[in-house]
């Protein structure tokens, strides 16, 4: 590249390094062609999460290309190296400074009969995934779209390897994940346990070997309109603060979800006092939002990769304190207003790491009081040594900083001193602490049906209430779509030259994140990546 013949467009796709490099050449005027009578459907109403205006009066410029990928993660990375593959002239537009997206937090990734699996004697009976991931919830779920999945999953990977220059560990598992493990050995684990070294660096440097643009800073907002009504591109602002529009003769949508949409998620039942996100930032739904503003069905059964979680503090969210204190088990949870609400050991009972946060999210603030003493404490401590011992961390002293802190802790030597402390009605914690205790000596949860081994008084001083509310890595669902990732109309029928991949449009769950099947959601933003790419190169080439 000339530095005198540099672009804007060029410019936003540079890396850090190459920006810094490129500060000193002066930014050449765009030879894309500037916009005339742009029209969109708000017409200076926002669709975005943000309250962004969108004028399309103010659009700078358009720049043309035949697909446009709106979101650079594991989905739209997907699409963007298999369309540039196909020979197709793309453009990836990504809103933060760098690629990835929620995919760098992703450990290893779902595949059936791979040639890995093959060669280390792996077989899996996709029986079993059915009936772990649609009868889990409830058959609601289309098994075609699992069905699709399985039978794409082992192209698809070593697609991704063999193809893309990807790297897998070797190590291919069921995920064992704190007190829980999945179901089946499906999890291919990425190099050095990360999608960022495995798979996100190396398709980067796939898709700019084919020469695609990828414009970094660069967040689209909403759909561009031709005169017919027909979409005819995205509507983006860059890193300059301009609005620039992206005129794309097929669209895939993959913007990673709305876990920073609040209003979506105080619709959806989310406390914004109490939860805790913990997913790479700048998922303000806006690939969801417009979809949905051009008429697209919202899809219901939205479900979170969420958990449990005690403190605020520099206590980690994943490791011995969770395992032992957040699932679950011989604990008494109860809501703010000192009511019992469900049997605490579901999430052992169903082998499901994600169901421990679910009956919790209908509580008020979305927060439990789990209320124990001083046997289960050293129980749970005992349970979780050599794990504590992996981290290198003491659960004990993390457990007396919370306290110290009153973040989330409180402990005492009686139940009214733990009441007042806890800010709860003496009262009301005493009697749900005397009618589980009745339980516990009976053997029988008469109520809720938990099981024995875990019923046991809360008798021995000093007692403790732990304050967990929910941390969210992010939604996962947000439009309806066919099989080949088009989204579905309101009024019927589809969008033809859209296509909504990844988080935003992923379809295989209802409600609760099954863990059964571990590595499925970022297999199926690899599925979707691929397959609508294929698709639009089919729609664009006649």
């Amino acid at each position: 590249m000339q530095g005198q013949n540099i672009s804007r467009r060029n410019f936003l796709g540079l890396s850090a390094v190459g920006v810094a490099a490129a500060a000193g050449m002066g930014l050449a005027g765009c030879s894309s062609k500037q916009a005339e009578g742009a029209s969109g459907a708000a017409q200076g109403k926002a669709v975005n999460s943000s309250g962004i205006e969108v004028d399309p009066s103010k659009i700078t410029e358009t720049i043309e290309c035949e697909i446009l990928v709106v979101g650079g993660g594991f989905a739209g990375l997907a699409a963007a190296v298999q369309a540039a593959e196909n020979g197709d002239d793309v453009i990836l537009i990504e809103a933060q400074t760098t690629l990835g997206g929620n995919g760098q937090g992703v450990e290893g990734t779902f595949a059936v009969d791979s040639k890995y699996q093959k060669e280390q004697g792996i077989t899996v009976d996709r029986s079993i995934i059915m009936h772990e991931e649609l009868g889990k919830a409830q058959w609601v779920p289309n098994g075609l779209f699992y069905k699709d999945l399985m039978e794409n999953s082992a192209d698809n990977i070593q697609w991704a390897v063999e193809t893309c220059g990807s790297v897998i560990s070797g190590l291919i598992d069921n995920y064992p994940c704190g007190a829980v493990a999945g179901s089946v050995n499906t999890f291919h684990w990425w190099e050095d346990g990360a999608a960022y070294v495995g798979y996100i660096q190396p398709m980067e440097k796939k898709l700019r070997e084919y020469g695609a643009s990828i414009d970094l800073n660069t967040r689209g907002l909403e759909f561009s309109y031709a005169e017919d009504g027909s979409i005819a591109g995205v509507i983006a602002l860059d890193a300059f603060g301009d609005l620039v529009e992206y005129a794309a003769k097929a669209i895939i949508i993959a913007t990673g979800g709305f876990a920073d949409d609040d209003k979506r998620l105080k619709k959806l039942g989310f406390s914004m006092d109490t939860l805790e996100r913990i997913g790479t930032p700048g998922h303000y739904g806006d690939g969801v939002n417009m979809t949905l503003a051009a008429g697209a069905s919202e899809f219901n059964g939205v479900c979170y990769l969420k958990y449990n979680r005690i403190s605020h503090g520099d206590v980690e969210i994943f490791g011995p304190l969770w395992t032992g204190f957040c699932f679950g088990g011989p604990f008494l949870w109860l809501n703010e207003d000192c009511e019992r609400f469900v049997d605490e050991s579901m999430a052992l009972r169903v082998g499901n790491v994600v169901t421990q946060s679910a009956p919790i999210h209908n509580q008020p603030n979305c927060t439990a009081l789990s209320v124990f003493d001083q046997t289960v404490f050293d129980q749970k401590i005992a349970e979780t040594k050599d794990m504590a011992d992996e981290w290198a961390v003491s659960v004990e002293e993390q457990w007396q900083t919370i306290l110290e802190t009153g973040d989330d802790g409180f402990m005492a030597d009686t139940l009214d001193e733990l009441a007042e402390k806890a800010g709860v009605d003496a009262a009301a914690l005493k009697a749900a602490v005397d009618e589980y205790n009745a339980a516990c000596a009976a053997g029988v949860d008469s109520l809720f049906g938990k099981d024995k081994e875990y019923l046991q008084e809360i008798s021995t001083p000093p007692f403790y209430i732990s304050r967990i509310h929910e941390v969210m890595e992010g939604p996962l669902g947000g439009v309806v779509t066919d099989r080949t990732f088009r989204p579905l109309l309101e009024e019927g029928g589809r969008i033809e030259n859209v296509f909504v991949i990844g988080l935003d449009g992923i379809m295989l769950y209802r409600d609760v994140y099954p863990m059964d099947v571990p590595g499925s959601a970022s297999a199926e933003c690899l599925n979707g990546g691929r397959v609508s790419a294929n698709e639009a190169h089919k729609l664009i080439k006649g």
